[in-house]
């Protein structure tokens, strides 16, 4: 496909050099992740959703009339939020969540992997075979593979999204000689556990909006937010309805996204700048920035600049195709 970015692919790294003499090795040396902004962002989630808490507490209180309009932002609010977070997950796969890789994994369960129920470890093996054979049939992380419509967004928010891609990550992990099933299962339940125990002492306390929208976001916002997203990223413009690429190559595609706070939220995490995560997979999200300045500042820049659109603008776009 025309988007499969040859002109990326193309590029020779070790003459790429900015206007002021820098070369492009030198640079991405020197970009070492900030841990501090990581585990500032994480907590942000976690202040976000104690925010909304405390909200929907008051206005349920105030005006309990309207406990199905707070019940419904509430969901949007937790689904956007706990999706925020899940993103640190990926950071994690890729060691970015901490220096030592061994206390990474056990920060990015505790932290995150934990509100959803998901080992790190597990993810890492399902997420690695995802650079790998991006565009292909053999990719497992494949929402991009369906076409935007309402089918689609139906079917991510009654769940059935989410359990295709939980089939899809099962069958990576039972060929994966890394694979531990006695922890992922563990995780499973304390994920499990974690939101049934937040759904019973909201009901238990008399408050109604958060035990029903709590679940409500975490099950069926949450995953509408992260299949839409990854289709959003990867999906080509071109892509046809009536073509299943579980059987035909889509063809590698993937996107940068302009700022605000849509990107900086649906695409925390680096997300926004994904282009540039397939580009330098191991670079931290908290260093994506500094990256995008030099290769702006490059001969190549016009390429990223090329491959840079917004969410609204893609959501349009694809939808319509």
């Amino acid at each position: 496909m025309a988007e499969a970015l040859p002109a990326v692919d193309a590029i020779d790294r070790n003459a790429l050099v900015d206007r002021r003499g820098r070369a492009y090795r030198a640079v991405k040396a020197g970009l070492v992740p900030r841990w501090w902004r990581v585990w500032a962002d994480v907590a942000g989630g976690y202040a976000a959703l104690a925010a909304t808490a405390v909200a929907l507490d008051v206005l349920e209180r105030t005006a309990p009339r309207m406990l199905l309009l707070w019940i419904l932002v509430g969901a949007l609010l937790f689904g956007w939020t706990i999706a925020f977070i899940q993103l640190f997950l990926h950071e994690a796969a890729h060691w970015n969540l901490a220096p030592d890789r061994t206390w990474n994994d056990r920060l990015a369960n505790l932290f995150v992997g934990l509100l959803t129920g998901q080992d790190v470890a597990a993810y890492r093996r399902v997420h690695f075979d995802h650079h790998r054979h991006l565009g292909t049939p053999r990719d497992t992380e494949r929402s991009y593979f369906a076409a935007l419509d309402g089918r689609f967004l139906a079917e991510a928010l009654c769940g059935v999204a989410a359990l295709r891609v939980l089939r899809t990550r099962d069958r990576a992990l039972a060929t994966a000689d890394v694979d531990r099933p006695g922890r992922r299962r563990a995780m499973l339940v304390a994920g499990i556990l974690l939101n049934a125990g937040v759904v019973a002492l909201a009901a238990a306390t008399g408050r109604w909006a958060i035990a029903v929208a709590w679940p409500l976001g975490i099950a069926a916002v949450h995953p509408v937010i992260n299949a839409t997203r990854q289709l959003l990223e990867h999906r080509s413009f071109e892509a046809r309805r009536d073509v299943d690429y579980a059987a035909v190559a889509h063809g590698p595609v993937t996107r940068m996204f302009a700022g605000g706070l849509v990107s900086r939220t649906l695409g925390g995490a680096g997300f926004d700048r994904h282009l540039l995560h397939h580009w330098e997979p191991q670079l931290s999200y908290t260093r994506l920035a500094d990256l995008e300045a030099f290769l702006l500042d490059t001969p190549s820049g016009a390429v990223f600049r090329a491959q840079t659109t917004t969410y609204g603008r893609a959501f349009r776009r694809l939808f319509r195709a």
